[in-house]
């Protein structure tokens, strides 16, 4: 199992994508904007109601602790991503 201390970043960039709240915060504030629209007519509506939450919600975000480290975190999922190899004989045709 990975795990995100195995990738070497620093402790407060750690502590922050140790848990889900970066992700479960935007979504609760959209989900409290939009939970009163009940026709939904269609992919683009939903795509506008979603970004005009978000934009709202803009204002009120942290940021990211250790947002200056971010660099690593990419350089070292690359890394992840050319090492990885996809085994081409257990795919289904």
């Amino acid at each position: 199992m990975f795990t995100i201390n195995r990738l070497g970043l620093p402790k407060a960039l750690r502590r922050c994508l140790g848990s889900t709240n970066v992700i479960e915060s935007p979504n609760s504030g959209i989900r409290s904007r939009t939970r009163r629209v009940k026709n939904w007519q269609d992919h683009g509506m939903v795509v506008r109601w979603v970004a005009a939450s978000l934009l709202d919600m803009e204002k009120r975000f942290k940021r990211v602790m250790g947002y200056q480290h971010l660099w690593m975190l990419e350089a070292k999922l690359r890394d992840l991503a050319e090492d990885t190899t996809v085994d081409t004989k257990s795919q289904v045709a």
